[in-house]
């Protein structure tokens, strides 16, 4: 047994299945929706704090321009002894809102059948969990590696923009780090069969786009008389659907666009002069302004009676825009993580690529470092009864503590 394969065994003893559930368990009961982080960034904060050489800080911003938010994250720093490289884990801390159709408690943490039940249980309070187990896994085994760990526990992920990881970049705070492990749940958001466990290499933009009809008004008897804003809506949707070409990527697939909050007509038996709808687009390749002018051209080929106005959603910053992404396979972090998977599961780590926007999108596009997401199997994110599977949360930080010690040490 060589010394690396010594200080990966003396560590993992510290990683106790039970342990981490009661963790998950306690971080679930803590209701932490985007915009409401602050009791459950302090509790973590409380408890990482014990640990001396773990450097403890909360960093806070404010964003003024769109969202009047003001946020917290968590960073926490383990300092390396020599000149080793620099890694990045990042796991943000808030949940979607509840929606209906629960079955069980979602802030009790249930546990049942190897699973355990709860709002943001998969996405990804179980990262977190993972991210918490590794620090205090090293320190507990007194193990000095030479480079060095900076973990955020970000806010604001799930809301529209990612302003906790965007603004732990804005302000320096992760200048210096060469590579990035996201603990986001990385086989439930593949596209395709993938399982635990399996590491993407990538991810689809997002561009968001309100869209806005004038017409004219008149009597509902007399419908030639005015200009029908929902009818010409209608019409450009039909265009759009048809007609716009979403792009293809190797391996990110397909680009996508939906359709959502479409309004109008709410008035009775007049023509409806005013329609609204957002056009919800992930894309695979180039930047927003390329794709809005492609919107545009399409709704100007309609001759349109109707004034209609498209705009790219406000954005807090230029970069807060979330562009496609993807890494190579062969980088020292990935191939790492290969071996780790290997070595201590017994498996083959599959590769795969996100279907959605996260925090990756900041991290590999704006800081141009590896950035990989690798995390734990379950089920029902973003849904009622959203679970995490318990064995892959524990074997997913024995590879990740693998990977550490093989990069680091």
């Amino acid at each position: 047994m060589n010394k690396k394969q010594e200080l990966y065994k003396k560590a993992a003893e510290k990683i106790k299945r039970d342990d981490m559930v009661k963790l998950l368990k306690e971080l679930i009961t803590i209701k932490s929706p985007f915009f409401s982080e602050t009791e459950i960034i302090e509790f973590l904060r409380g408890r990482l704090s014990y640990y001396n050489r773990l450097q403890t800080e909360v960093h806070r911003y404010e964003e003024n321009k769109v969202t009047g938010f003001k946020g917290e994250n968590l960073i926490v720093r383990l300092t390396g002894k020599g000149t080793g490289p620099r890694m990045l884990l990042n796991a943000h801390v808030d949940t979607v809102p509840l929606c209906d159709g629960w079955t069980v408690d979602p802030f009790a943490g249930v546990e049942k059948d190897g699973r355990v039940y709860g709002l943001g249980a998969l996405d990804m309070k179980a990262g977190v969990v993972i991210c918490i187990f590794l620090l205090e896994a090293l320190v507990e085994a007194d193990i000095e590696l030479s480079g060095d760990i900076v973990f955020t526990a970000v806010s604001d992920e799930e809301g529209p923009f990612g302003l906790g990881t965007h603004y732990t970049i804005l302000d320096g705070i992760v200048d210096g780090c060469d590579c990035a492990v996201i603990t986001e749940p990385s086989g439930p958001f593949a596209p395709g069969t993938e399982k635990f466990p399996c590491v993407a290499l990538g991810g689809r933009g997002t561009a968001v786009y309100f869209v806005r009809v004038r017409g004219r008004s008149a009597h509902g008897a007399n419908p030639e008389k005015g200009c029908n804003a929902v009818e010409d809506a209608a019409r450009i949707i039909t265009a759009l659907t048809e007609r716009l070409d979403l792009g293809s990527h190797p391996l990110l697939g397909e680009g996508t666009i939906c359709i959502t909050n479409l309004r109008g007509g709410d008035k009775y038996l007049l023509v409806p002069e005013e329609a609204s709808f957002t056009i919800y687009r992930h894309t695979v390749e180039g930047d927003a302004d390329g794709a809005l002018k492609e919107v545009k051209e399409i709704i100007e080929s309609l001759n349109l009676e109707s004034e209609v106005e498209v705009k790219l959603r406000d954005l807090p910053h230029p970069e807060t825009f979330f562009r496609p992404w993807t890494v190579s396979e062969d980088n020292l972090l990935v191939n790492s993580l290969k071996k780790s998977s290997e070595e201590i599961l017994g498996k083959e780590l599959l590769t795969t690529y996100f279907r959605s926007e996260s925090d990756a999108n900041h991290i590999a596009n704006r800081l141009k470092i590896p950035t990989v997401l690798f995390g734990p199997d379950g089920a029902n994110y973003h849904a009622p009864d959203e679970y995490v599977d318990i064995d892959s949360m524990v074997d997913s930080t024995r590879v990740l503590l693998h990977t550490l010690v093989d990069l680091l040490y």
